[in-house]
């Protein structure tokens, strides 16, 4: 293709250029249409809250002559006024512009049918007695109609003052919208001419030289070297060998670390998985708190520590094994030709060199650790599989503590099934099929606002054959394991519902009751079928149930996680994020998942004042809760400086034995047991 076709695909792509700047005007129109839109019927809205207003005042006016004066004939009027006020406040309601004044609204209607309750009382209150009743109807209730004259005053004026801003906004989009589109035609056609002016000068008017010079040599005559053409030009021939061999290092290697990108890794594990003489492991790296380091002391700390890690790898293998960064914080190595023991050693040095590593930022130390699964290539092996197998070995090294290596083992179900273990799983079921459980409680404590209501959470733990108590760490792993967690679940939601169904009146005093839910839960769609059929029937309960999910759970199926969550929220109750902070992606499910309260993993809380990550996770997690507008709940609280510290941290609520220990929920069922 000739140079002047080359020129005809620039002009063309700069012609589409200009209709890709024609759209993001348009763009630009339509998003302003779209304000303009919202600001009128924004002031629709207004004049509907005039006339609530205005509807407010006459029933107010009504209603005080009726508690002040005892003008009884005027309640029938009164009441269908405060009717059709209920019914245009619930229909404001609805509209998602006021879900903002949601507290208000409610309390409003609520405010109204309390009114409706004192005209009611006045009109069965004989007229011989009317007189001395309404001093006393009146002190009760003219605070609840100043609320709801206060309330309604001010979700027009917040309203009106929404309504103003989206005015100076539009405003200002408009004028943005002019300023954008004639100073973007102008630099964008300025910028075609100078650059087709460039390109005939620059690259058509030398090239052309080259072509005549080249045609003139094939003719038998003397090649002559262009005159005032570009550098790039000239030495194109001798260039090109080098170009070639640069393009194609820059698109198997990483340019940070210079190690081979994903793409070259995953190339060559596709070749090594046909290998069947040589033996093969493949090692993944995560590195602990890198997002941490790196949201803390910026980027450039990050890549800092990247290139160090890379070089760590580098020096711990052979020339011949494979080093690559996959992503982010992720490594990976193939060792070829190795022994276990000597993979194993290889994997446990580059974590001890790993470890060694830190990072000054702030006057703060911050240490690096490394979480690494080893998994071999066997003769069954696809990419696929000895991916996953790295991966969860991976996994399963970060959640036994961090800066560990675990090996994969395929049959390591098999193996854990140890005879203990199997005495525990017969325990357990017996336990499930006689219910031989109680539960036991402790107290949240609210950190802000110390007089809300009871906040504790529920827990189970288990009978043995002579009734002691065992706490759930020795058997709920175990359960976790052979899958009998989510009938635990159902056990404990059951005996919940029993309980305050039994002694419904403790449920005035009490704010919010935890339960905690195993992650095998979340897939488990009869017990999802249980927990509503049960809450159905107990409003009341349902609105005072908060469920904690853990984490990891969460990871692993996010998708099944947020159809469980939206079903039972919609009876009303509530849902926690439990052991936040313990993976690398817990800012992303806390800024996504529609949860109302996130608990962060105890283990942070406990070493926050010993160790800077700790504590910078810890706010970390609080600001991006707050921002969500989550509460935030610390666990593992054990004295009085750890509760100063949550407090400087605007943390809503904490838990632990600096407060109190737990304690049976129903003491009469646990009196006779005692905990081993």
């Amino acid at each position: 293709m000739r140079i002047r076709s080359y020129l005809a695909v620039l002009v063309s792509i700069c012609l589409l250029g200009a209709y890709a700047l024609e759209q993001v005007i348009a763009y630009q129109f339509n998003h302003v249409q779209t304000l303009a839109d919202k600001y009128n019927q924004s002031m629709l809205w207004a004049k509907d809250l005039e006339r609530i207003e205005n509807s407010a005042a006459q029933f107010l006016v009504s209603t005080d002559l009726v508690v002040a004066s005892g003008n009884t004939y005027l309640i029938y009027g009164s009441k269908n006024m405060g009717y059709y006020l209920s019914n245009e406040l619930a229909e404001v309601l609805t509209k998602d512009y006021f879900k903002q004044f949601e507290t208000e609204i409610k309390r409003s209607i609520t405010n109204i049918k309390k009114i409706d309750k004192y005209l009611d009382i006045i009109g069965d209150i004989p007229s011989d007695q009317l007189e001395n009743r309404l001093s006393t109807l009146l002190d009760e209730y003219d605070p609840i109609s100043l609320s709801l004259s206060q309330d309604v005053q001010f979700l027009l004026e917040e309203t009106n003052a929404l309504i103003l801003k989206d005015a100076k906004y539009l405003e200002s989009e408009k004028h943005f919208m002019t300023t954008v589109g004639w100073i973007g035609r102008g630099v964008f056609f300025f910028f075609i001419i100078i650059l087709w002016w460039w390109a005939n000068r620059k690259i058509c008017k030398p090239l052309n030289g080259l072509i005549a010079s080249s045609h003139k040599a094939l003719s038998g005559g003397n090649f002559q070297a262009a005159k005032n053409a570009p550098t790039e030009i000239m030495e194109l021939s001798n260039d090109f060998k080098f170009l070639t061999h640069t393009l194609s290092h820059q698109a198997s290697h990483d340019p940070l670390t210079e190690l081979n990108n994903r793409r070259a890794f995953e190339r060559e594990l596709n070749d090594i998985i046909k290998d069947t003489e040589h033996r093969y492991y493949l090692c993944f790296i995560d590195l602990d708190y890198f997002k941490t380091i790196n949201d803390t002391c910026g980027h450039a700390a990050g890549d800092e520590i990247l290139v160090s890690v890379a070089r760590i790898l580098k020096n711990n293998v052979r020339s011949y094994d494979t080093v690559a960064r996959l992503g982010g914080d992720e490594f990976a190595i193939l060792i070829k030709d190795c022994s276990l023991d000597k993979a194993l050693k290889i994997a446990n040095q580059i974590k001890e060199d790993i470890n060694t590593l830190s990072y000054e930022c702030e006057n703060e130390t911050f240490h690096l650790s490394a979480s690494i699964g080893v998994a071999p290539k066997t003769q069954e092996s696809t990419t696929t599989d000895l991916l996953h197998a790295a991966d969860v070995a991976c996994s399963l090294a970060k959640s036994s503590g961090r800066n560990a290596v675990h090996l994969f083992d395929s049959d390591h179900k098999v193996i854990d099934e140890k005879p203990e273990d199997m005495q525990s799983v017969h325990q357990i079921k017996n336990a499930i099929t006689n219910g031989e459980f109680v539960l036991y409680k402790q107290d949240i404590t609210p950190l802000k606002h110390p007089n809300t209501g009871k906040y504790f959470e529920v827990f189970v733990k288990m009978l043995d054959n002579q009734s002691n108590i065992i706490n759930p760490a020795s058997f709920l792993p175990i359960a976790e394991r052979y899958q009998l967690s989510s009938q635990i679940d159902l056990w404990v939601i059951n005996t919940v519902y029993d309980y305050f169904a039994e002694n419904n009146e403790q449920l005035n005093d009490i704010d919010t009751i935890s339960i905690n839910l195993s992650g095998l839960s979340l897939t488990d769609s009869k017990l999802e079928s249980f927990i509503m059929n049960k809450l159905t029937k107990s409003k009341v309960l349902a609105e005072k149930l908060c469920f904690e999910i853990p984490e990891s759970a969460v990871i692993c199926n996010t998708s099944r996680a947020l159809q469980f969550i939206d079903a039972i929220k919609s009876l009303g109750c509530k849902f926690a994020i439990d052991n936040a902070g313990n993976t690398d992606s817990s800012y992303d499910y806390i800024k996504e998942l529609p949860t109302n309260i996130i608990k962060i993993d105890g283990a942070y809380i406990k070493n926050m004042l010993s160790n800077p990550v700790d504590y910078t996770t810890v706010k970390s997690i609080c600001e991006i809760a707050k921002t969500t507008n989550q509460k935030v709940v610390a666990g593992f609280v054990e004295n009085h400086n750890i509760v100063d510290a949550l407090t400087k941290l605007n943390i809503d609520y904490a838990q632990g034995y600096y407060f109190d220990k737990p304690e049976p929920l129903d003491k009469s069922v646990a009196a006779s047991h005692y905990i081993i």
